[in-house]
């Protein structure tokens, strides 16, 4: 095949572009860099030094002056060593977005995620710590990185199918099995039943214990209309309307247990994916923060109060931890999950205002704010703040090399960074960064 040659149409009409690639770097997003005359082009289903017929997603008569195209492979003319068969086939070309590497071996995507983190924070010019010694770690006894994935989001489309959307694409595609999902998500078998008139999306939580939840997503559904099928035994049960949640069955909470402390969680809020995620973050958490015995630590985009109860078990009793979130409902979640800790105290507020507005220091920060990090704002401000230590949860890596840099600029060093593989078969990295002031 010509790397010119055109074949066939686009559902659009429009004339579909293919390209005869070889995919080397890998690229953020889960897609590795191909050249085409000069032009970049990132393309997905790919992997590391591999040939491959590949379908533009853009109309090249359209993207003619595009600093890159993307594009998607559709046959693979010579594989590469790190190609396997895929774990989840319908996450393949044109199927669900959400496993973009599951047809490359799992030590090759962690070694591929590295590579992605350790050229973040070089082009991020973080110089304060040895970035060869950054190494995506396997989250515990993980062997194959399936039946990891605790939370689950399905959309549905016009007709009430439930599936999931394409890749860059508002088409809704079948799951077929679901390989990432945990078991109790699995035998719910979402995908093979049609979604009452008006639902938008569902979601579906297995917690660490207790039942797994379902929840029904749309603006104008009717809870009483809403019928249980039998098929999802015991599960909780809520509908998720304009006006809010509203529980059929259960409470509209899921349970989530770390060490001896139970989490009450909304069934649509926010919790760690990965099935080991919680139980490891905390002890890595615990392990760098050193909140000093009677001193003070803040624990920001706190959620329902994971890292807090961490902190509060450092400085003590006769310590203080202030834990911000600006959910109310996860603020409210926070004050029930911790209320046996006196030292703890939460605030419901946008995290750079709080710190904005604040009075005096504080000993040690640990912050997990969401993808678009902390911000520059921010890290200037816990910079001239924090005494001791901030340490860094981040689940996304080009943030967290901007934050760090800025970190840096400011007088901290990076003094450990570790990484972790808690998003299998994806390109998504977890981190856990510490800084501490340069000494003056």
């Amino acid at each position: 095949m010509s790397p010119e040659q055109e074949h066939g149409h686009g559902d659009d009409g429009a004339a579909a572009r293919f390209l005869t690639l070889t995919a080397g770097a890998p690229a953020t997003g889960g897609t590795f860099v191909a050249r085409h005359e000069g032009r970049v082009v990132f393309v997905r289903g790919t992997a590391p030094g591999e040939t491959v017929t590949a379908q533009l997603l853009e109309d090249p008569r359209e993207q003619a002056h595009a600093r890159f195209w993307r594009a998607e492979a559709v046959d693979v003319l010579e594989a590469g060593l790190d190609r396997v068969p895929t774990v989840w086939p319908e996450a393949g070309t044109d199927g669900v977005g959400g496993a973009e590497w599951a047809h490359i071996a799992l030590p090759a995507q962690r070694r591929i995620a590295t590579e992605v983190l350790q050229d973040l924070l070089r082009r991020a010019h973080v110089t304060s710590y040895p970035l060869d010694d950054v190494q995506v770690e396997p989250a515990p006894h993980d062997v194959d990185g399936l039946g990891w994935r605790t939370r689950v989001r399905f959309a549905v489309d016009e007709d009430g199918r439930v599936g999931m959307r394409g890749w860059r694409s508002h088409e809704v595609r079948d799951v077929g099995e679901n390989p990432l999902a945990a078991e109790a998500i699995r035998r719910l078998d979402l995908g093979s039943r049609t979604a009452p008139p008006g639902t938008e999306a569902v979601d579906a939580v297995a917690p660490s214990t207790g039942p797994a939840s379902v929840v029904l997503i749309g603006r104008g559904l009717d809870p009483e209309a809403v019928e249980v099928p039998a098929s999802w035994g015991d599960a909780d049960v809520s509908v998720r309307t304009a006006r809010g949640l509203v529980p059929l069955r259960g409470d509209g909470l899921v349970r989530e247990r770390v060490g001896e402390r139970l989490f009450a969680v909304s069934a649509t809020g926010f919790w760690q994916v990965h099935r080991r995620a919680a139980e490891l973050l905390s002890e890595v958490v615990a392990g760098v923060l050193r909140a000093p015995r009677g001193g003070s630590a803040w624990d920001l985009f706190g959620g329902v109060g994971l890292f807090a109860a961490v902190a509060a078990e450092q400085v003590g009793e006769d310590g203080q931890v202030i834990t911000v979130e600006g959910n109310r409902r996860a603020s409210v979640l926070a004050a029930e999950n911790l209320q046996d800790l006196p030292q703890v105290s939460v605030a419901t507020a946008d995290v750079t205002d709080w710190v904005k507005a604040r009075r005096g220091g504080v000993d040690c920060v640990v912050l997990d704010p969401p993808r678009a990090g902390a911000g520059l704002e921010l890290m200037g401000l816990l910079t001239r703040a924090v005494r001791r230590r901030i340490v860094y949860v981040s689940c996304e890596p080009s943030t967290l090399a901007r934050d760090l840099a800025a970190a840096e600029k400011a007088g901290w060093s990076v003094v450990d960074l570790r990484a972790f593989d808690l998003f299998p078969h994806t390109h998504h990295i977890e981190s856990v960064a510490v800084l501490e002031p340069v000494a003056r």
